[in-house]
């Protein structure tokens, strides 16, 4: 045997030489490893290459390797490690330092796939558990594992046989001959030991001081093989026990790698040469090995590798000329199986390890958990090391060739990868600049066979894209945000990953100080759904313990970087829709949103000593490293502050979800512009009457008006400032142009310095702005029905309210479908918010496609370009459809709109001039009630009623008087309550305060005049009833039992735990809905414990009150024997649900609950007769217009006529004309375009996405040479869809598909299609089509007394539209002369 030197002919290095895909993957794989260190880079360089180097090791062949903990070292009362194969960790760096690294890693990859040839999958096996041939050599199962272990001992051995295991354990002498004396010495006689004034290479310094390298450095690396089932110790141990600082429950995993890292502590780092004791409280010192027993390591030509040019540009895997250059450079060595006498290691021979001798110093690693290498792995067990195993490959890894990408090239890559079902095997492209491109980069994807036949996603937008691009991932004044998602499988992994499009959002304080490439969000299915039950009925706390600890304590590998989780919130559940014929439901799945945090990456540089955080200003391309505890510690400033420590732990955890919150930063303040009072504002009683309120300088109001682009000066903001939180009132009395702003105990969450800008930054989520009318809340019925006198006239008013608003909704857009104008009018009054929000942020109306991205836009483009909603089928359905929801949603939700009310922030009256129940009402407009005629701009001397959602007791709504106070005169469209009375007015509204809480508003005198308030009821403790309990903890007593090392994974794994237990919540308000319906009450015993029970459930993630799943079953079974219903009560069932909840009446007689009688008394026969109004009105519609057909017939006329065609057909010799071959091959080709549209499966907008990259590469056919032709496609106007070649591609599509497929032309084309009509539509007319920049055309606003004025005229009414033009806008003479022309 011999060591081949091969020198790869290219096509071998992208296999396509011998065995190619093999060849293809072991090159792949390879480079996918960081190069070995070049001697002149520094020690920190050098170990924190080695130690991503190493875990990729692991990765790669799901080795399951781990680092030495260092918490071991400096705790006695850690146990030892129940591994036996850490020692790998000292051999392999010690053989990376000396260069030796590609050469090992070539010679293992080698005989891997000799051993892994002879895995052969059953027929009977699991996908994902035996590996197929062609991919990578994996373990898979605990015995797989061993025996790559055993091979990489072996070639370890060859390279130094006499190097001692880093977990030979020692006794108190440093010499190897002394036998050991015992098994743990004192902590207090380890403190007497002088140090040696040499250190050697395995003993351990504890004075270092900790390393900003991720905290992956104390834990493990695993794989995804298995490892063994243990015991879990006890979690009743004290400090620094471990269970506390490290997890050594059992992890394993299928034939996909991950990193996984179970690291319960965040210790100290250990100097760059420690290694990992066997006990916990020996130092451990290793004996030097004197050189002549050691094998000569191999020469440096064969281990020089291309090293990192600087720190900076160090990668978690090297570029692809790199790779090829060190592929060169390694001697290749093949270790063959077969039956070779042993023979001396020669550097020309190649050696026979299975049969070599070797040193009793190197053992084979013995498997533990015993597994048939037989049969498959069962997925199937209920224990931990079945789940921790499905979980290590959740995460994929790129292939090493496109590593170097930008971070927005990789994750566009790996989401369309996922999306599409492909192998990162599969992936056989190099990166390339121009790939920066997203459609270039889509094409090279497609290009890919793996990707044939795949629909892809939708794609990232296309502003998202380019802030992505950007050095710092932001635009201007947004960021962009990663989003992944995970679904829960039955079978293999326990989750499927799935990667959203880049998105811009407005940044939270975090992504602006450590840059928003450094966070990922999560969407998890939570733990406790019934989904994740099934998968282990019985034992589900395995399994939640199994995906807590992976979360928690787990740093995972994603995209070259080492994430660690930091923060939980519940996210917006999943519905799945189940289309079943006999029984059609809707399964709702509660999710959890994780916050993860960069702590390391490719490109990540070493903080300095003396530097705890990251600088600020990074390039997204080269952060510095941090962990998470230091993130927490920046934003919370726990360290510095005992007052900050003393708070609970579920509060104090909460209060990162202030640095997570998105806002507008506006200001940053100096210190000595801030002014923190010391105590609230209190009443007699002692009750803060301005909870969550402040004032803040009209200067600076100013200034935050400029910055934020607002039109006037809000009277206050919603924001965040440091670490107060809530509302910022602008002090009228401030008539300077001074910048302060104040704080109150109330607002601040914990003790800020204020020293860092972004602590000072005045960061705005709203503002208040102009009222509207409002819509009455489902949740105020009940309680308007039981305080009215009169609760018949109550529910018939309200009911009233509901038909009047439909039928007043429905009629003004029949009426505006009259006139294309008008209808633009109404769709800009009824859609304007979001639109005007994205079109802002993005600086264009969004596109989709042929088309804009909402239906409403859609709209008023086709409006804009001459098309009438009457006529156009196209058009008719979007109309029709948006009210239907519209209508729909009414019913539904029942939000009886009534004219006189309105939704407005509650602020309180800083100047005292308000007495006890007294309000201050202003508007900033005149607020107009077309219904009643209503039309003010403030209320004065009239009753009005204020409520607060959700509410639950009778007295959260009341009766107040409205004033109105000249020293309030300039706070308008703000509810201003006093200051005066011993309970604030906010805290009788379901216990609201002021820091952005929004109140209902309503002085519709049918309904506020028959009202009268409820007293305050007497309201249970539920915590001395023993209902509720409370966790009981603060952060200090944390930091005394686990210490510094430990406590930041003990509080974000205690807040995890807790916040992703279930929150009944939702529960309990259903529950109190139907109760409360049964019985026909809302102010009885049971009802008032229901909502007394709701309220304190509001705050359970912060008060950390606990109410399980069986606390509430023994609370409901009281509760079910006071329904109506005797006869389920005595049964123990619940009541049952409200007949409001069902589509149609089914009870007994007429509806008599207020919100039964306004849906099917009032709403749903309202709505179905005006929405088959609507539909009639309509049906005259059609899918043919002419106008759009013209273009293609001016070409058609080219052509040869069919009849002579057909002549010449028979005649030898035949050929086409030019523009025949030219239409026959643009028709095949929009055929080809139709049938992939029809065809494809998945989302619309994957299927519009994909669809539309094929129509934009229709050109002109090849088949002809002609200039004219060629010249249909001229440049710029090509570029944006307007050649003549764009337009006759839409004109030929609609010809071929108005019918057939109608939605299809418009979908890609339907720009085009527009452009078209306003050619034909302005024919004649004296002004041709204007054409607009896509800026202009965003904000271009309908002009309402213009389209009144034109109605006017054409009705007759001609002195309505004259008074409409006295102002010196537009004069009748205008819309005369304007008419004139248009019918010139």
């Amino acid at each position: 045997m011999e060591f081949t030197h091969r020198s790869h002919s290219p096509n071998q290095r992208h296999g396509h030489g011998h065995d190619g895909e093999s060849e293809w993957d072991a090159s792949r794989h390879l480079a996918s490893l960081p190069t070995t260190p070049n001697r002149r880079n520094s020690g920190d360089d050098t170990e924190s290459g080695f130690d991503v180097w190493f875990l990729e090791l692991s990765n790669s062949y799901c080795l399951n390797l781990r680092r030495p903990n260092p918490s071991l070292l400096r705790d006695p009362k850690c146990l030892t490690s129940i591994y036996d194969d850490s020692r790998f960790y000292s051999r392999l760096k010690s053989q990376y330092r000396q260069g030796n690294a590609d050469t090992i890693l070539n010679i293992f990859d080698k005989n891997a796939r000799a051993i892994h040839s002879k895995w052969v999958k059953k027929s009977n096996a699991d996908h994902g558990v035996t590996p197929p041939m062609t991919s990578m050599p994996r373990a898979s199962t605990e015995p797989e594992r061993t025996t790559l272990l055993n091979k990489l001992a072996e070639i370890l051995n060859l390279f130094s046989p006499y190097e001692p295991s880093c977990h030979a354990a020692t006794d108190d002498s440093p010499s190897p001959s002394r036998s050991r004396r015992s098994k743990r010495r004192s902590q207090d006689e380890a403190s007497k030991q002088s140090p040696s004034s040499k250190r050697s290479r395995g003993s351990v310094v504890h004075s270092r001081p900790p390393s900003a390298l991720s905290r992956l450095d104390s834990g493990e690396v695993r794989g995804s093989a298995p490892v063994p089932e243990l015991t879990m110790p006890s979690r009743r141990l004290s400090i620094k026990s471990e269970q506390q600082c490290e997890n050594y429950g059992p992890s394993a995993n299928t034939s996909r790698s991950s990193f996984n890292s179970r690291v319960f502590s965040e210790p100290e780092r250990l100097d760059e040469d420690a290694t990992q004791p066997n006990t916990q409280d020996t130092e451990v010192t290793t004996e030097e090995v004197s050189s002549h027993h050691r094998r000569k390591p191999p020469s440096s030509s064969m281990a020089d590798s291309v090293a990192p040019s600087s720190s900076t540009e160090r990668a978690l895997v090297t570029l692809s000329d790199m790779r090829h250059e060190n592929q060169r450079k390694i001697e290749t060595i093949v270790i063959d199986d077969d039956d070779v006498p042993p023979q001396d290691f020669n550097m020309h021979e190649e050696p026979d390890l299975d049969h070599m001798s070797f040193s009793p110093e190197v053992t084979a690693v013995t498997p533990v958990y015993l597994a048939s290498p037989e049969k498959p792995y069962n997925l199937t067990r209920s224990d931990a090391t079945d789940f921790g195993q499905r979980l290590q490959a959740v995460w994929p890894v790129l292939p090493a060739q496109l590593q170097s990408a930008p971070l927005a090239v990789r994750w566009e890559i790996l989401r369309v990868a996922l999306c599409c079902d492909v192998s990162m095997e599969d992936l056989r492209f190099e990166y390339r600049p121009d790939l920066n491109d997203q459609s270039k980069l889509w094409d090279q994807l497609r290009r890919l066979k793996a990707f044939e036949g795949k629909v892809f996603p939708e794609k990232s937008r296309a502003e998202a894209w380019r802030a992505a691009l950007s050095d710092k991932f932001h635009s201007t004044d947004q960021v962009v945000v990663l989003t992944a998602n995970l679904k829960l499988n039955k079978s293999g992994l326990l989750f499927s990953l799935s990667l959203q499009p880049l998105k811009l959002d407005l940044p939270h304080r975090l992504d602006r100080r450590f840059g928003s490439d450094r966070f990922l969000e999560l969407v998890i299915p939570s733990p406790y759904t019934r989904e994740v039950s099934n998968l282990i009925k019985g034992n589900e706390t395995t399994l939640i313990n199994a995906i807590h600890d992976w979360l928690v304590r787990e740093s995972h590998v994603f995209l070259g970087r080492m994430w660690k989780s930091f923060c939980v919130r519940a996210a917006t559940p999943m519905k799945l829709h189940k289309d079943d014929t006999l029984k059609p439901e809707t399964i709702t799945i509660m999710q959890d949103r994780i916050y993860l945090f960069a702590e390391d990456g490719a490109d990540f540089l070493r903080a300095a000593s003396a530097q705890s955080v990251s600088p600020r200003f990074e390039s997204s391309s080269l952060h510095t490293r941090m962990e998470r505890g230091q993130l927490i510690d920046w934003l919370l400033q726990i360290s510095q502050s005992r007052k900050n420590q003393e708070q609970s732990v579920y509060k104090l955890f909460s209060r990162i979800t202030l640095g997570l919150s998105r806002t507008c930063p506006t200001v940053v303040l100096q210190p000595d512009q801030i002014r923190h009072r010391d105590e609230d504002i209190l009443s007699p009683t002692g009750k803060v009457m301005n909870d969550g309120i402040a004032r803040i300088s009209t200067g600076l109001a100013r200034q935050v008006r400029d910055i934020m682009g607002l039109d006037d000066i809000p009277a206050c903001f919603q924001g965040r400032f440091g670490s107060a939180k809530g509302v910022w009132l602008r002090d009228t009395r401030d008539t300077s142009n001074e910048i302060w702003i104040e704080t109150y105990p109330s607002q601040r969450k914990w003790v800020c310095d204020y020293l860092e800008e972004d602590h000072r930054t005045f960061e705005v989520r709203n503002g208040s702005k102009e009222l509207r009318a409002a819509t009455l809340n489902l949740q105020l019925l009940p309680i308007l029905e039981d305080r009215a006198t009169n609760a018949t006239a109550m529910k018939e008013r309200v009911g009233k309210f509901m038909k009047d608003s439909l039928e007043a909704e429905i009629e003004s857009q029949k009426q505006a479908m009259k006139d294309p104008a008008h209808f633009k009018l109404w769709v800009y009054e009824n859609n304007v918010g979001q639109r005007r929000q994205d079109r802002v942020r993005i600086g264009h109306v969004p596109w989709a496609a042929g088309l804009p991205y909402s239906r409403e836009d859609q709209m008023e483009l086709l409006l804009s370009q001459g098309f009438d909603p009457t006529k156009l089928e196209f058009l008719r359905k979007i109309a029709f459809s948006l009210r239907k929801e519209k209508c729909e949603e009414l019913q539904t939700r029942l939000n009886v709109k009534v004219g006189r009310s309105t939704y407005a922030y509650m602020v309180v009256d800083f100047s005292d001039v308000l007495e006890e129940d007294e309000i201050h009402f202003g508007f900033s407009s005149k607020f107009v009630d077309e219904h009643s005629g209503f039309s003010e701009t403030f209320l004065h001397g009239m009753d009005v009623l204020v409520a607060r959602t959700p509410a639950h007791y009778p007295s959260d709504i009341q009766r107040v008087k409205a004033v109105f106070k000249p020293e309030l005169g300039s706070l308008k469209d703000v509810i201003i309550f006093p200051t005066k009375g011993n309970i604030p007015l906010a805290d009788k509204l379901s216990g609201g305060d002021y820091d952005g809480d929004i109140a209902w508003v309503c002085w519709e005198p049918s309904i506020v005049n028959n009202f009268t308030n409820a007293p305050l009821p007497d309201v249970p403790d539920l915590f001395d009833l023993r209902v509720l309990t409370k966790k009981k903890g603060t952060y200090a007593d944390l930091s005394q039992s686990y210490g510094p090392e430990c406590v930041t994974a003990e509080f974000i794994d205690r807040a995890f735990r807790f916040n992703m237990e279930p929150n009944l919540l939702g529960t309990c308000t259903n529950y109190k809905e139907k109760l409360c319906y049964s019985r026909n009450s809302v102010r009885d015993e049971h009802a008032i414990f229901m909502s007394t029970l709701i309220s304190n459930l509001v705050d359970r993630a912060k008060q950390g009150i606990v109410f399980t799943e069986q606390d509430w079953n023994r609370e409901r079974k009281k509760l079910n024997r006071w329904q109506n219903d005797s006869r389920r009560g005595g049964k123990g069932l619940d009541p049952v649900q409200p007949q409001y909840k069902n589509n149609d009446w089914g009870g007994q007689g007429a509806p008599q609950h207020i919100i039964d009688y306004v849906k099917f008394v009032a709403g749903k026969p309202t709505v179905e007769r005006e929405l088959e109004n609507l539909n009639r009105y309509l049906s005259q519609a059609e899918h043919y217009d002419s106008d759009l057909v013209k273009f293609y017939h001016w070409y058609e006329q080219f052509k040869k006529p069919s009849g002579w065609r057909e002549k010449e057909q028979n005649l030898k010799g035949y050929r086409k004309h030019t523009w025949e071959t030219v239409l026959d091959e643009l028709k095949k080709d929009i055929e080809d375009v139709a049938m992939k549209w029809r065809d494809s499966p998945g989302e619309f907008e994957a299927r519009l996405s994909n669809t539309y990259d094929m129509w934009r590469e229709i050109k002109p056919t090849k088949k002809v040479n002609s200039r004219t032709v060629q010249s249909l496609c001229e440049a710029s106007l090509a570029d944006v869809g307007l050649s003549q070649w764009d337009l006759l591609k839409a004109s030929f599509c609609f010809k071929m598909y108005y019918k057939k497929h109608p939605g299809f032309p418009w979908y890609m084309a339907g720009y085009q299609l527009a452009y078209l009509k306003s050619i034909a539509v302005s024919q004649g007319l004296n002004a041709p089509p204007v054409l607009m920049t896509p800026a202009m055309y965003a904000g271009v606003k309908p002009d309402g007394k213009f389209v009144r004025a034109v109605a006017a005229l054409n009705e007759g009414r001609l002195v309505a539209a004259a008074r409409d033009g006295d102002d010196g806008g537009l004069g009748l003479e205008d819309v005369a002369g304007s008419l004139s022309d248009q019918g010139a």
